[in-house]
């Protein structure tokens, strides 16, 4: 008996897209990178979902090698790393937070504020270039410490 041939997950655009965040810890790290401003793995660790070591590690290295994050030594201390979301992770953000919006519609126990949907639905270019803002600023903040 042969062995099924093993599906490539590009060309089809779910199976891509699954194939990089699908995971339920791909999806939360780019959460924490994108819209919380986490960096580090201390910080990825310190949600409040309990996230193993080896999960982690695992997880920030298949989202390193999917050109999802860039792993950089952290400027402000050299024995540690911080992953900076790339310009590809960030081109998630909308479907990302429309995700996170549809989830507040259905999620009886939603801890999301009402504010978040409603500035999302009511100018979701504004709620997206605050959020590339956000980004910027932390970014900034932590690359700029080496030469402040």
């Amino acid at each position: 008996m042969t062995k099924p041939r093993s599906i490539d997950w590009n060309g089809c655009p779910t199976r891509y897209a699954a194939g990089i965040f699908g995971d339920k810890w791909c999806f939360l790290l780019l959460r924490d990178v994108l819209l919380h401003g986490k960096r580090t793995y201390s910080e990825f660790l310190g949600s409040p979902e309990g996230i193993s070591t080896n999960i982690l590690a695992d997880r920030l290295s298949r989202l390193e090698a999917a050109g999802m994050l860039d792993r950089q030594t952290d400027p402000r201390k050299a024995s540690r790393v911080c992953y900076f979301p790339t310009r590809k992770a960030r081109d998630i953000l909308p479907a990302l937070i429309g995700v996170m919006v549809w989830s507040t519609k259905y999620d009886a126990r939603t801890e999301a504020p009402e504010s978040f949907a409603a500035s999302f639905q009511s100018d979701p270019v504004g709620t997206i270039e605050w959020y590339e803002a956000e980004i910027d600023r932390v970014d900034g903040e932590i690359r700029g410490f080496a030469r402040g």
